[in-house]
């Protein structure tokens, strides 16, 4: 997982318990950042699937958490969604 080897993180406990990480994306060396909820982080290490414990994270966010690859870098290298077109 990207984040534990890449980034650094802050914990807060208000108003819930939270981690964010911070790193460079792999691509543009940018700085992105995301914010996931403890709970959540402790099941996907627990072996949890990344869509089941961070469901309140998009898409883009969640391949940072794996990849590294930023939403700025996914839309350089693949382009647009279609949904984003809409």
């Amino acid at each position: 997982m990207y984040i534990l080897d890449r980034c650094t993180y802050t914990e807060s406990y208000s108003p819930v318990h939270t981690y964010t990480f911070t790193g460079p994306c792999v691509l543009t060396g940018k700085t992105h950042s995301v914010t996931v909820n403890a709970a959540g982080l402790y099941k996907y290490h627990q072996g949890g699937l990344i869509q089941d414990c961070f469901p309140e994270l998009s898409a883009d966010d969640r391949e940072f958490i794996l990849s590294g690859m930023s939403p700025e870098a996914w839309k350089m290298t693949f382009g647009e969604d279609e949904e984003d077109d809409v």
